[in-house]
């Protein structure tokens, strides 16, 4: 080969590499611009906990439900009520209306809530245990999660105990602390509060800025001494403990559990919680579930957490959920109505267009979670 055929064979073979290589980057910059047409973008969606403690919960297909709302006539109670909220406080103001209160010497009865209700309805009367145990059963026979706390102001010369519920709200996507024997709940600033946010207004600053609302109506609440003045303070929540049986009242006649969840922060570690002038009976036995995780505490039933992928104009959205009774995801169509769909949805991302996706769960009593959105935008 001379010099000049050399010369041009190299500047052929030159040319070949130089083009392929802008080939190479043409192609691999259309295939980036196709997937990546549309990113997923940043959405303020209700927060997603996992349960670490309460894997009990009521089961939806238990005769007992069924029974406890008939023979107590409960459906009347909330017929023509849509709002989540307002038919929790009409179930409550119900408890509240049905049972007397007798705090040192209640009607000797099966601690189970078809006996506390058949003796209440028959002049009976109980004390914060017994309406605490018909509460968790009212509302989770609803479909709405609830489940049973122990509290008190934890002084050794202010050392009482009582017992309440907490149960979770969709419509605020929290846990809300409801008090059946008072008809009541605390809330700051219009929110209703779960039992550790009033232990943290508490801690902080005596809870100045927390007020007590009692009845459907949330009419501020003047403790009445002759049922038991310390127990509407917020002071009685200076320290929760949690019970892990959150299905007691389906898996009945089996044994309750003593067991309790504490949350082991500064707090507890710091200080010693008293009940009736003595330690808590907990302290070094095993019945003290003590854990770091807040979260886990207050774990979010009915709360959907997702996963995105995209690619080639289309979007792989996977659901994931931790709720009670599930029956199924369901995304809102364009017209805004509602339908079923998987735990895997494949959408279509058109060309020149944001879009906005809104999926929720729905248990087996027709509950329906907190709202999740995904959305993308053009890159």
């Amino acid at each position: 080969m001379n010099s000049s055929t050399k010369i041009n064979y190299l500047r052929t073979r030159w040319l070949r590499v130089v083009t392929a290589s802008v080939l190479l980057a043409l192609s691999l910059a259309a295939t980036a611009g196709e997937s990546g047409r549309f990113v997923v973008l940043p959405v303020e969606n209700p927060r997603y906990c996992g349960n670490g403690f309460f894997r009990a919960f009521e089961n939806y297909s238990s005769p007992r439900i069924g029974q406890l709302r008939s023979r107590y006539g409960l459906d009347a109670v909330v017929a023509g009520e849509s709002d989540e909220w307002k038919r929790i406080l009409l179930l409550r103001h119900w408890i509240k209306s049905n049972i007397a209160i007798e705090n040192d010497n209640p009607t000797q009865t099966r601690g189970d809530t078809f006996a506390i209700l058949d003796a209440a309805l028959k002049g009976g009367k109980f004390h914060c245990t017994h309406f605490s145990i018909v509460q968790h059963a009212v509302l989770n026979s609803f479909g709405y999660v609830t489940r049973r706390l122990g509290c008190g102001p934890g002084l050794k010369d202010d050392g009482g105990h009582h017992g309440v519920n907490e149960v979770w709200v969709n419509k605020f996507s929290k846990w809300v602390l409801i008090d059946a024997k008072y008809d009541a709940h605390f809330e700051k600033n219009e929110v209703p509060l779960s039992a550790l946010e009033i232990r943290d207004e508490l801690w902080r600053n005596g809870a100045k800025s927390v007020i007590r609302l009692v009845g459907p109506d949330r009419s501020p609440m003047r403790p009445d001494p002759r049922t038991g003045k310390w127990e509407t303070r917020p002071d009685t929540y200076r320290w929760c403990s949690w019970e892990t049986d959150t299905n007691r009242f389906t898996t009945f006649p089996a044994r309750p559990t003593s067991t309790l969840v504490v949350l082991e922060d500064e707090i507890f570690r710091n200080n010693t919680w008293y009940r009736d002038g003595k330690p808590h009976w907990a302290y070094d036995t095993p019945y003290f579930i003590k854990t770091t995780r807040r979260d886990w505490i207050e774990w979010t039933p009915n709360v959907i957490t997702s996963k995105v992928t995209t690619a080639d104009g289309r979007a792989l959205v996977f659901l994931g959920s931790c709720t009670p009774n599930f029956r199924s995801f369901q995304i809102m169509d364009e017209d805004g109505t509602w339908r079923d769909c998987d735990e895997q949805v494949e959408l279509s991302l058109d060309s020149g267009d944001s879009k906005r996706f809104t999926f929720r769960t729905m248990n087996l009593f027709g509950v329906t979670g907190p709202e999740h959105r995904v959305e993308f935008g053009l890159n």
